[in-house]
């Protein structure tokens, strides 16, 4: 197993690993519920990482996440934030990022 990509934000993790999964990439959260530890060990050790299962798919993660490359999504609508370019599952009326309302259809 290898860390591919670690953030503050569980969302913004959950959403890269949905991703890679997208791209037939398994993978796997760490620290995802270990934040109320923060102030008790480094707070950087609490925020949640992306790990690969596969070490031979982390250069291919690594390169999707880089990219920043569109998956097409599973069965579900997606759009994207005009303000800020964040993806967002069809059930979001707004922006969890910068606030922007999910635009008109």
């Amino acid at each position: 197993m290898k860390q591919v990509f670690v953030s503050q934000s569980l969302i913004e993790v959950e959403m890269r690993k949905e991703w890679l999964e997208q791209a037939g990439i398994r993978c796997t959260i760490k620290n995802q519920r270990i934040s109320g530890l923060a102030g008790e060990i480094p707070f950087t050790e609490t925020f949640p990482e992306v790990w690969v299962l596969d070490d031979q798919d982390y250069d291919r993660a690594r390169q999707l996440l880089e990219e920043e490359t569109e998956l097409p999504p599973s069965s579900q609508d997606f759009w994207i934030c005009p303000g800020c370019s964040e993806h967002h599952g069809g059930s979001f009326g707004a922006c969890w990022k910068c606030g922007q309302e999910k635009p008109a259809a």
